[in-house]
């Protein structure tokens, strides 16, 4: 089973492109056109009790990495899911050479739930799907076990049951990284250690596609 193909969205939103190869703008439009969609729907689910806030995932069709988090962060606002967290991974990111418009983040669990169930999960999981199909990224970067298990409700078995932090798997094309959870760095000096040598994986991961687009070849996501 595969993800099925958007039409005309392919290596070159992922870099490996020339400019000659992209997608027509009608295309970009549609796929953009549908994400905003999924937002909105988000924004209004009521799926889940009223008076709950919802946070929609934030970022560009075709990001190169995809942030996923288990729950909205504190201070987390429609426009940024991740709250407080995201102050860190900029900083984070940008040591890769990674630019905001480069990444989209998004959580498994769409409210500030008091309490995180596998019900609630369930609920949110063709959300994280479809965001996933259509931004299209080249690394998921899946932070926690609420992420993970999410994760394997959205996508099915083929994601595996209890990764470790630093494992990576191919699903459907896209690469995933297992991360510990952005909830444990803030004064976890241990966490932070972990979580950056976690990342450089991921960086590497980028440049060994990068490598193989650049020699003419289409990456290898086994």
């Amino acid at each position: 089973m595969a993800f099925p193909a958007v039409a005309g969205v392919g290596d070159d939103l992922r870099g490996c492109g020339s400019p000659e190869s992209d997608p027509a703008d009608a295309v970009r439009l549609k796929v953009r056109s549908d994400l905003e969609a999924l937002r909105r729907a988000v924004l209004r689910c009521a799926l889940c009790p009223a008076g709950e806030r919802r946070f929609p995932g934030s970022g560009p069709v075709g990001a190169e990495v995809f942030l996923l988090a288990g729950l909205p962060g504190p201070g987390a606002v429609p426009s940024n899911p991740w709250g407080y967290w995201w102050d860190f991974m900029e900083s984070e990111l940008d040591s890769w050479g990674i630019k905001n418009d480069m990444v989209y983040f998004s959580t498994a669990l769409r409210c500030q739930a008091e309490k995180v169930t596998a019900e609630r999960l369930r609920r949110c999981a063709p959300y994280l799907a479809e965001e996933i199909l259509l931004v299209r990224p080249r690394l998921v970067v899946v932070s926690g076990r609420v992420a993970a298990v999410a994760l394997r409700l959205a996508l099915g078995d083929e994601v595996p049951d209890g990764p470790r932090a630093g494992d990576v798997v191919s699903v459907y094309g896209t690469r995933f990284l297992f991360q510990i959870d952005v909830s444990r760095l803030p004064g976890d000096p241990r966490s932070v250690e972990i979580f950056r040598r976690v990342l450089g994986r991921g960086k590497e991961l980028l440049k060994r596609e990068d490598g193989k687009c650049s020699r003419g070849r289409s990456p290898d996501r086994s």
